[in-house]
């Protein structure tokens, strides 16, 4: 691995992927290896709003969820050097992709979809999980929802620069070995 065209690259890493497929996992761990800052955009924005994602859904919608995302991830942009872990929506337009290619490196955590869905099941702060009557869905229901979803945010995820396929790994460090040796390659 040539760490010195790694050591040379100063711009930010942004981890995108598909709700619960391990990018703040992955984004710490990558950080850490890498002695480098990690925010987590999510985090950014329930710090800076106050409110957890799901309040700010549920006050709010989605539109307005959606404009903090993009107003806090251009703060970032253009103060923040380091590893950022985007929301799984991030994506949300072709602006926003290239924005990241021209401001960093973009690496795409990719994760199957039944494996997902069940970590959305575990999680009772996405929004996704919970039905207009505040019940959690079933996996069926849950499944064909975010299979929907997915399927037109994947068109931005499949742009980033480097991807890694999850279920090729057996632990978070290696996989992370994984991503430092495409990103060297990359940068």
């Amino acid at each position: 691995m040539n760490s010195y065209r790694l050591q040379k690259f100063k711009d930010s890493m942004y981890l995108c992927g598909f709700m619960a497929s391990g990018k703040s996992t992955l984004g710490k761990a990558l950080a850490g290896k890498l002695e480098r800052e990690y925010r987590d955009l999510d985090e950014v924005i329930v710090e800076r709003e106050g409110k957890s994602i799901r309040a700010i859904f549920d006050e709010h919608g989605e539109h307005y969820f959606r404009e903090k995302e993009w107003e806090y991830l251009l703060d970032l942009t253009r103060n923040f050097r380091g590893v950022v872990s985007l929301g799984g929506g991030a994506l949300q337009n072709q602006r926003i992709v290239d924005h990241l290619k021209v401001n960093g490196l973009l690496l795409f955590v990719d994760t199957p979809l039944e494996q997902i869905t069940d970590r959305v099941l575990q999680s009772d702060e996405r929004p996704i999980l919970f039905n207009k009557d505040g019940k959690i869905k079933s996996r069926d229901t849950l499944f064909t929802e975010l299979k929907a979803l997915y399927s037109g945010r994947e068109k931005f995820y499949k742009q980033a620069q480097v991807a890694i396929k999850t279920p090729l790994f057996s632990s978070v460090e290696e996989m992370t070995e994984a991503a430092i040796e495409k990103i060297t390659r990359h940068v």
